[in-house]
């Protein structure tokens, strides 16, 4: 037990005076134990702003002794007298770690623990405080369990962890930890979360519940003003460097944790999805962005080894499973739940789990966006939008008429006052359209494609400059761009889709307005090329058409049909594949002739992709049409001899034949008679 502490904890029938502090007034007040987590604030908010460790500052000496707080503590806390001399050299003196009951002599074997760490007092409020309330709170030794005893160990394996997370492995000592745990919590106005009031809650009552302690003096006021803190663009995230950034792996799973690797770890929480279907992270991503933690990909069956070891990077304060164990397995679930409180969130199908999620994490908010849950590009680029005015995207089913009741409970649950349906009526039908429209104020926010979607999506939700960076994802599949979309919202940035090769010009224009320092492309080359990261744009391109007979002799035309105005256009023709050379127009010559013709029309414009576009092959291209051979001529004067010659010349297999007046007559051994003749 910690000597220091160990005064806290009497009978339900006395209560030891020596316990009030220093700067205790004079009307203290005791409760039981059990009474302590009714007394504490519960929150689930996401932290702001990133931990910083040096805004708690070193330890203090406040009494200038020469002694700082960590030597004020071994001081208290040795089990044996310690001699003190100059410079604060400490001798003499015996500790134990109340934790795991480590025991040693040497003042370099022992550690002072905050019992809150400092940053779990970071994300249970303190990011809110100045710097000389932080330091404050790091060397509080006005109460006797603010700073215990630790071996580096326990130390080490307690780290930032709440009681939900850890508990020391001397069970012993567990009553008297968790107590001292919220007498901190309660003094400095730190709120818990809702796993920690569970676990708190349940150790605190029966017989250690009956144990009465004295509130110490309140430090900070829950109602003392809050500091301004930064801009929360950023927060857990490292900024993009000017120009583009590519977060791309060797497979989906890879690109997730290269996308995550942009948080610091301490993370309010982390999100894992399938990476084999999209609904379930789709509605992760903007929960995620929410709460300020990534989102990680995962197969079905288990967790790959390097997704394991992001997550411990992270040390997130939560995990949520997106779906139920058809997606996620349950043994991925308890190795997750070893790292990290983790809750599964998931329903019996794609919209289930997304309202599933919604209610968990959202609180109640006067905006949402619908969008189709039989796609992904609509509310892929929502999540961007979503996550600058701090509102959930709702899947729906948009090819039905109406909206199932349990989303329309869901908006009425989250006291929704306004909704945008991102998609044209293909995606969400007018029907469901009206239905919205009679309860909510409701836009629709659509285009011709996906892409003239997720630009006017943009353009309505971000003004010029009021991001650093922009985010660009494939249009044509989803993996990479999950994860990407839940850090675009994280950073209340925009997500636009494109073609792999180029940008389409609804996207580029908007990316161009909006006027981005910094690029973020989500996967490789081969889903979103250096060219689509660069904004360059794609051309409208037509394929061409050929006129004109396809005749030895005669002249074709190419028709290059309609491009992006201004495009420069060239033509090179070929013939059964081998060019032949350029210009619109092609006479035709013997040489030609057997073989089929196509054309190829290549367009050029600056900030573009070059495109080229080949037409249908001609048919075939024919010769001229020669006279035909002349007839043969009959002997003026048949008799037996000239007329059975010319018969056998002119007609193989002849039979015979036979003269009337002028006329003669062969015959074949097909029957065939031919006739011939001559004018006497």
């Amino acid at each position: 037990m910690n000597p220091r502490a160990s005064a806290l904890f009497v009978s339900a029938a006395v209560i030891i005076s020596t316990l009030v502090p220093s700067t205790a007034s004079a009307q203290t007040s005791s409760v039981s134990a059990a009474e302590l987590p009714s007394l504490l604030m519960v929150s689930n908010s996401a932290t702001p702003i990133a931990y910083d460790r040096d805004l708690f500052g070193d330890w203090a000496d406040a009494d200038g002794d020469g002694c700082n707080t960590r030597y004020e503590v071994l001081i208290d806390t040795s089990t044996t007298p310690v001699d003190v001399t100059a410079g604060c050299a400490l001798s003499g003196g015996t500790w134990v770690s109340a934790y795991d009951g480590f025991s040693t002599t040497l003042t370099s074997e022992i550690q002072i623990d905050h019992v809150v760490a400092l940053a779990e007092a970071w994300r249970s409020g303190a990011w809110a405080w100045t710097d000389e309330q932080r330091s404050s709170f790091a060397n509080d030794i006005d109460v006797p369990y603010a700073l215990t005893t630790s071996s580096g160990a326990a130390n080490q394996s307690k780290a930032d962890k709440d009681p939900a997370r850890w508990l020391p492995t001397n069970d012993a000592y567990t009553c008297e930890y968790v107590t001292s745990w919220a007498l901190v919590k309660y003094r400095w106005s730190l709120t818990i979360d809702t796993q920690e009031l569970a676990v708190l809650q349940g150790i605190l009552s029966g017989q250690c519940g009956a144990t009465v302690v004295e509130l110490p003096d309140v430090r900070i006021s829950s109602t003392d003003p809050v500091v301004p803190s930064e801009p929360e663009l950023g927060g857990e995230i490292v900024p993009f460097a000017n120009g583009v950034t590519r977060l791309a792996g060797a497979s989906r799973y890879e690109t997730a944790i290269a996308v995550s690797k942009r948080y610091s770890p301490g993370v309010p929480a982390v999100f894992v999805a399938t990476g084999t279907n999209f609904p379930d992270a789709l509605s992760a991503a903007a929960a995620a962005a929410y709460l300020g933690g990534p989102l990680l990909l995962t197969p079905s069956g288990s967790l790959p080894s390097a997704v394991v070891a992001e997550i411990i990077r992270l040390k997130p304060k939560d995990i949520y499973i997106a779906g139920d164990r058809g997606v996620v397995s349950a043994s991925a679930e308890s190795e997750l739940n070893r790292i990290a409180p983790t809750q599964r969130l998931g329903g019996l199908s794609r919209y289930d789990t997304g309202n599933k999620i919604i209610e968990t994490i959202f609180p109640t908010t006067t905006h949402a966006f619908i969008a189709t849950g039989r796609t992904f590009p609509d509310a892929l680029a929502a999540t961007g939008a979503a996550g600058s005015v701090d509102a959930p995207v709702v899947l729906v089913d948009g090819s039905q008429s109406g909206l199932a009741p349990e989303s329309l409970a869901l908006l009425a649950h989250l006291g929704i006052g306004s909704v945008t349906i991102v998609g044209g009526t293909g995606a969400v039908t007018e029907a469901i359209e009206r239905q919205l429209s009679a309860r909510y104020n409701t836009t629709r926010i659509g285009g011709l494609s996906r892409y003239e979607t997720a630009a006017s999506v943009n353009d309505a939700y971000f003004a010029s400059g009021s991001a650093q960076s922009a985010f660009l994802a494939t249009g044509l599949n989803f993996p990479d761009a999950l994860a990407g979309a839940a850090l675009a919202g994280a950073m209340r940035s925009p997500i636009y889709v494109t073609e792999s090769g180029c940008v389409p010009s609804p996207v580029r224009s908007s990316i161009s307005r909006f006027g981005s320092v910094s690029t973020a492309v989500l996967g490789g080359a081969s889903v979103v090329s250096d060219n689509a990261a660069a904004n360059l744009g794609c051309l409208t391109k037509a394929v061409p058409k050929i006129s004109g007979t396809a005749k030895v002799g005669s002249t074709l035309t190419a028709a290059p049909g309609v491009w992006t105005p201004g495009t420069t256009l060239s033509f090179r023709w070929y013939a059964n594949g081998v060019s032949l050379g350029g210009g619109n127009v092609l006479k035709l010559t013997s040489a030609h002739q057997g073989k089929t013709i196509t054309v190829r029309v290549t367009g050029s414009l600056q900030g573009h992709v070059s495109a080229t576009v080949s037409s249908r092959p001609t048919s075939t291209v024919s010769g001229t049409t020669p006279p035909p051979p002349p007839a043969p001529t009959p002997p003026r004067y048949p008799n037996a001899v000239t007329a059975g010659a010319y018969c056998a010349k002119q007609y193989a297999g002849w039979i015979g034949y036979t003269v009337t007046g002028i006329k003669m007559q062969c015959k074949t051994s097909s029957s065939d008679s031919r006739l011939r003749w001559r004018a006497a």
